[in-house]
């Protein structure tokens, strides 16, 4: 079992990528500068929040034992936020170019870094069903994560921003609902796949987290998936009026239930090791 503590700073990480993910599904040239310099400065400072976090809780607890895989993830969290913060500084330039290669570096070293912290999570082979299924899960939360957060953050911008198109607010809107579907489906056939092809003691945390925590489970399925599923049925509806105030307020409501499914969701991680 680990700490809720470091399961719970790996939220912010997840958060601050996945944000950066939301951020490259819109149209560039069809937004002001200005949305991308206070959203993408909402997103670093969580993702700094997150390494400052890990540096002093690994600096704490794992500086005489940290292994290669420890030092690994704690590096790549560290070329996340400085790439992270390159392109937040090259938002009030002119550097096309140089804005496209951080940003780009940012996602790679990222996503590297969050494979890396899945696998402090997976004590079995390299090459076992585990090594493949917990990077795919925290990919998926970190996309469903950031995708909520900018989709609430692009609807305040519409309401700066009155005159805009709608089919940026549509494109997050789109990348939302995909996240979440996918998060959605994989996290229902995941525990069949773990139970047929883990190891012996992913079995058993299985079954413990069936047993002992199946109110967290459900919890954490309810909040994350069924209600926001629910909800981007109603932000559909109102986009296609359209109304963006009531779509921004049903983004809210989402956010609300993405994260404290997400804050479930780590401590299962936490008290089984299993990536819920």
């Amino acid at each position: 079992m680990r700490a809720f503590p470091e399961t719970f700073l790996l939220l912010f990480y997840q958060l601050a990528l996945g944000g950066l993910f939301a951020l490259a599904a819109t149209p560039f040239h069809e937004l002001s500068r200005g949305f991308y310099k206070s959203t993408a400065g909402v997103l670093f400072v969580v993702g700094l929040l997150g390494f400052w976090g890990k540096a002093a809780l690994y600096g704490k607890s794992y500086s005489a034992g940290l292994d290669f895989f420890g030092w690994a993830e704690l590096t790549l969290h560290l070329l996340f936020v400085v790439f992270f913060s390159l392109y937040l500084l090259s938002l009030w330039t002119e550097l096309a170019i140089f804005r496209a290669r951080v940003f780009s570096l940012s996602l790679l070293t990222g996503l590297v870094g969050l494979g890396f912290s899945a696998r402090a999570f997976s004590h079995t082979e390299f090459w076992s069903i585990e090594s493949l299924l917990y990077p795919l899960s925290f990919v998926f939360s970190a996309l469903l994560l950031g995708a909520v957060t900018v989709g609430m953050l692009i609807g305040h911008w519409y309401l700066i921003d009155t005159g805009q198109s709608l089919d940026p607010f549509l494109r997050v809107f789109k990348f939302f609902v995909i996240a979440l579907i996918a998060q959605s489906v994989f996290l229902a056939v995941m525990p069949a796949l773990l139970y047929i092809l883990g190891s012996a003691a992913t079995v058993l945390s299985l079954k413990r987290l069936w047993a002992e925590h199946f109110s967290l489970l459900v919890g954490r399925f309810l909040l994350a998936q069924a209600g926001p599923l629910v909800l981007s049925a109603m932000i559909w509806r109102t986009l296609k009026i359209p109304h963006t105030m009531a779509a921004t307020g049903l983004f809210y409501i989402a956010l609300l239930g993405v994260f404290v499914g997400e804050i479930l969701g780590r401590q299962i991680l936490a008290l089984t090791s299993l990536p819920f």
